[in-house]
């Protein structure tokens, strides 16, 4: 096989299609040879062997290195064997410099500049660093980048990040210049040759050693030099210090027990993984000093005064605790304490997954591969729970502002979606909301457990955002509601399903609080982007499927403010569900039963008799008769359901259109702000192998279901 050289560099268009996730090597004993490729086209251990005026350095490396403690095989090895690998393999200059670099630190990090002297621990950070090993998926070309991180970590469980820049290039002797777009890595690393082609992956050769910061988080917004103010803030507060976790060490230890193997279940034999790893992240969004300037805020002084100025942290805060104003900073009630809190979130969020782009309406599932910033039709949003005991929340939007898809934090928007005419997309925003920069210029934004992002105003929790900003019905993705899923790379991955049970692996999702050993709780993504509207009708095309004699009770997020709600919870029926008594409250140990169990089963509990679903085809053919569509909608409510929303969209149609795809009202009632409260689910049927979906719930409050407009259908 001939190699292909792509060497034409491109203007890329910022692609929103979820990437697929890896999965880790866990190699145990030596490569098999029975994996070697036996023909004459290029592996990349042999075009690094072919080339060694640029990687013979490298290729020192690969031969040093194994793939795990319990490997007998070199990583030359493993990258001379049939896989999926995308591999960003630095120079030789640029291996002596990153050594160089190390020599000359005011600690040195090696003894020597001599290669075979490197320590291993030294050796294994560049190799880990520059693979990525794609699993099932194919490797990264350079048409699959785009701007933030990869969708794969590399063998070093850290995700790449992607961004682009331009450079000025002669092309004529007469020296006529171009502008020419360059791609970096992790910031600061060149791609100088891109898509070198070999038979297991793609070669991206690197003018500079990938080495994201082995600092925490909180360090490294400390020690860079545009965000002082900030980092002193974290330092004042105590949250440096509470922000260091990384590892759950005991975790690697549970894995080692079950390594290697999977868990088959649910109807149709879905093959699971279990996690191998449980991290910790963190996700800080910044303002740099020169956003506090542009307010005159040089010190604590006169970020009191701001904050005072502004009627923030009204004593009526949740939790029955009034704020704090003395300078007991490490107070969890402390004015300062409770801006900075509101500033952190508990899982690692890259700029791609902050919110995601699945199928809302206007696409589907298999645009999701190819989609570019010409078929973003709607915005999307997700909905974040801040650290701090207040559990306050913070909107992220996906939206289209000055030619460009950005994210920003508590926009509030107005949308085309009052009548059924109407499409969902954004009128003139009531509120801009803060504008969130996926780099911060040259300094490193990828820390060893996290992100932190650069913003473009002052962050807070004022009267503004519950009463108007999350005054609206708040949809979650269950999967959001689990911190574990994104830091650890399993939310949106559309290669595995992944099983948590907890006979199996303990209790790895904090927030499920307790789980019956018979309860096979398991992820699946929709891992073949299909867009029938016989399947994969899920929001964000992900659930929870849960099997066995199932009896498993969660932590909810938080309402914004006190007043009165509903709970809804997203159906998808079919007859491979069953049924499930529900129970809520506040004490999770005994909580009460509501109303009587929900039968998910698409030919009893869930037909068009019981539910009261009519085709709107048929109620208003033109679609333009809304007094008979809102009408249906009221005899559905009486019945305790409504229908799917049309913002997900399926091949052929939307949720709406299906008479399987419903919300059902579960609870209405008073609920307080900041308050913890718990649902549970617990089968009722004797039969072990009907399922329980769980795709989203909605929180409701009565000025939208009860408000003086109709509530949209979206």
């Amino acid at each position: 096989m001939k190699l292909k050289y792509i060497s034409k560099f491109f203007s890329a268009a910022l692609l929103l299609g979820g990437t697929a996730a890896i999965m880790l090597n866990s190699c145990s004993e030596k490569i098999d040879d029975s994996d070697l490729y036996t023909f004459t086209g290029e592996m990349m251990t042999d075009h690094f062997a072919n080339n060694p005026e640029q990687f013979s350095s490298y290729l020192a490396l690969l031969n040093k290195v194994t793939p795990s403690k319990r490997s007998a095989s070199s990583m030359s090895e493993l990258l001379n064997a049939r896989g999926h690998y995308t591999c960003f393999a630095p120079t030789n200059e640029a291996i002596a410099k990153y050594i160089d670099s190390l020599y000359h630190m005011e600690e040195p990090q090696v003894s020597s500049l001599n290669l075979d002297e490197l320590p291993d621990s030294v050796a294994e950070s560049i190799v880990f660093n520059s693979i990525i090993e794609n699993g099932n998926a194919e490797a990264y070309a350079t048409t699959d980048f785009e701007v933030g991180a990869l969708g794969s970590t590399n063998m070093n469980d850290r995700y790449i990040s992607i961004s682009y820049g331009t450079e000025i290039a002669n092309v004529s002797e007469a020296g006529d210049t171009a502008l020419s777009t360059t791609i970096y890595v992790n910031t600061n690393s060149k791609v100088i040759e891109g898509d070198i082609e070999v038979e297991n992956g793609y070669i991206h050769v690197v003018d500079h050693v990938l080495s994201p910061s082995t600092a925490t988080i909180a360090d490294l917004v400390i020690n860079t030099p545009n965000l002082h103010f900030f980092g002193d803030l974290l330092k004042k507060t105590g949250w440096s210090s509470k922000l260091t976790s990384y590892k759950d060490e005991a975790w690697e230890e549970t894995y080692d027990d079950i390594r290697g193997t999977t868990y088959m279940g649910m109807n149709g034999g879905w093959e699971g993984l279990f996690p191998e790893h449980r991290y910790t992240s963190f996700t800080i969004f910044v303002e740099p000093d020169s956003i506090y300037e542009s307010y005159n805020i040089t010190d604590l002084n006169s970020l009191k005064q701001w904050v005072l100025d502004n009627n923030n942290f009204d004593d009526d805060t949740s939790c029955g605790h009034a704020t704090s104003w003395g300078d007991d900073y490490a107070n969890d009630y402390n004015w300062l304490n409770q801006f900075v809190a509101y500033h952190i979130l508990p899982e690692r969020l890259t700029y791609n997954n902050m919110v995601t782009f699945a199928n809302e309406y206007g696409c589907d599932a298999s645009m999701m591969k190819t989609r570019t910033s010409s078929q973003f039709y709607v915005n999307v949003w997700e909905y974040w729970e801040t650290v701090g005991v207040q559990r306050r929340s913070i909107k992220i939007t996906g939206c289209r502002q000055d030619g460009t898809i950005q994210r920003r934090i508590n926009r509030k928007s107005r949308y085309n979606q009052r009548t059924y005419r109407e499409n969902s997309g954004e009128m003139t925003p009531v509120d801009w909301g803060i504008k969130i920069s996926d780099t911060n210029q040259n300094y490193d934004n990828n820390a060893l457990n996290g992100y932190y992002y650069p913003i473009d105003d002052i962050l807070i929790w004022n009267s503004r955002v519950p009463n108007t900003v999350l005054n609206e019905r708040l949809r979650y993705d269950i999967t959001s509601l689990f911190p574990e899923l994104l830091t650890n790379n399993i939310r949106q991955n559309r290669i595995n399903s992944w099983y948590f049970n907890k006979d199996k692996i303990g209790n790895y999702l904090e927030g499920v609080v307790d789980m019956s050993t018979g309860t096979d709780f398991e992820y699946l993504p929709n891992t073949s982007y299909s867009t029938g509207m016989g399947s994969w009708m899920d929001y964000q095309i992900d659930e929870f499927n849960i099997r066995g004699q199932y009896d498993f009770t969660m932590k909810l997020p938080a309402v914004p403010y006190t007043g009165t709600y509903e709970i809804r919870y997203g159906v998808w029926a079919n007859n491979n569900r069953g049924m499930a008594q529900i129970y809520f409250g506040e004490n999770y140990k005994n909580l009460p039963a509501i109303g009587i169990p929900i039968d998910l089963r698409s030919g009893s509990g869930t037909s068009t008799s019981s539910t009261g679903w009519v085709a709107e085809s048929s109620i208003a053919p033109t679609g333009t008769d809304s007094t008979a569509l809102f009408e249906n909608q009221k005899t559905m409510r009486n019945l305790g359901f409504m229908k799917g929303p049309k913002y997900v969209q399926v091949s052929g149609g939307t949720a709406r259109d299906s008479q399987n795809n419903l919300r059902k009202i579960i609870y209405t009632g008073q609920l307080e702000a900041g308050k913890t409260y718990y649902i549970r689910f617990k089968s009722v049927l004797t039969s072990p192998n009907t399922e329980f979906f769980f795709d989203y719930l909605e929180f409701v409050p009565k000025s939208v279901y009860a408000g003086e407009n109709n509530e949209d259908i979206w």
